[in-house]
Formats: C-alpha cells, structure tokens, sequence
C-alpha cells in the first residue's frame, strides 16, 4: 500500500467525538487539498493471488476525502488444454471517512464504486472467440497507519470487493493492504521552515 496523505498538525476536528452528519458538514466548510497518488491492494482472483494496481486523484477536506482513479490487474488460468488471460480495467470513485487520526496513528474507513470491462483472451485455443464483458466492482473496508519515523510508516488494511454483471465473474474477492506509508507534507513543511529562515519562502 503506498499512501502520501498526510496532515501533520493535529486539529480539534481530528478528536472531538462529533457524530457523523456534524463531521462532515464541518470538513466540507474547509479548503479542500488535492491529492494524487498509487492506490495498489493485493487480493485474491480464483483463489490465485493478484495485485490490482491503481492511480487516483481528488480532494481531501481533512475528515472526508473523494477520489477517482483507474486500476488493472489480469491473470491467466488453465482450462483444460486452453489457457485463458483475464483483464480487468476499470474507473472508480472512492469516499473515505477517518475515524481516528493523531500524528502518529490513523484509521480511515473507504467506499468505492467503479464500472469497467473484463477481456477473455483464449491464448491456446483459436476455437473460441474473446470477448469483453462489463462489471460493476463494490469495494469497502478499512486501513490504518502507524509512524514510526517523522517521514515513515507502516500501513495495513481489510476490506472485501463484490463485482457485479456477467463480467464480475471471478473478481469477487477479499482485499488486502500491507506495506510502508510516507508522509511527504511532514518533510515539505520541514523544508519550507528551514528555507524560511534562510530568507526564502515556499509556497
């Protein structure tokens, strides 16, 4: 998991135990950042293990974040004496809510939504023509974050994926989160400090 977000300053906002519908109308009075980064989770096609890599882009007001993005992943299975390669493609749009955040930990619940094309491609077998199949992937679940370092840490989360339509089939799957986090907005801030005593200013 490669995560960039990142607000190094904590705010009442972060802690307070405000309920849901208060939250969010609160962060949406905010200046939205924007974010862009990999968005890659590992999981499971036909119990044979897959990375889905993706990249997204969008808007975070602190508390709530929306992001759109385009992953892949593909595999190949034996079908007798064909081998067949699946690909999936497909848009999608994220929602998060953090739950929890503090400089050194954070958990944030996500909901994503997307549509896109399966491909079929019998690479052994010329009988049998390739085709491409629509699916609707629903992914939710969770992920958390531990520093370790002022610019590094560790990540992990859970969720679960049901793709809908003929061409979900096989895509259904659990996911799974695990690898370092970097908090580049800790390091810019660092910098635009220290060049601000030098007589420079960063934006």
């Amino acid at each position: 998991m490669a995560q960039s977000e990142d607000l190094s300053t904590d705010t009442p906002m972060d802690t307070m135990p405000w309920n849901l519908r208060d939250s969010i109308t609160m962060a949406l009075a905010q200046t939205p950042s924007y974010s862009m980064w990999f968005d890659s989770r590992n999981s499971f096609i036909s119990a044979d293990p897959v990375n889905v890599f993706g990249l997204r882009y969008g808007l975070s007001w602190g508390k709530i974040s929306a992001y759109t993005g385009y992953y892949f992943t593909s595999y190949k299975q034996a079908n007798g004496k064909d081998s067949v390669q699946y690909k999936f493609n497909y848009l999608s749009s994220t929602y998060e809510y953090r739950f929890y955040k503090t400089h050194r930990f954070s958990l944030t619940g996500f909901a994503q939504l997307g549509g896109g094309i399966r491909t079929v491609d019998h690479l052994t077998n010329d009988n049998i023509a390739n085709k491409q199949q629509f699916f609707m992937p629903i992914e939710f679940g969770a992920y958390g974050s531990v520093r370790f370092l002022r610019y590094f840490g560790v990540g992990g989360g859970l969720g679960t994926r049901i793709a809908l339509f003929p061409g979900g089939r096989n895509f259904s799957g659990p996911i799974y989160y695990i690898g370092f986090t970097a908090f580049p907005w800790t390091f810019y801030e660092d910098v635009r400090s220290k060049a601000k005593k030098h007589g420079m200013n960063l934006p």
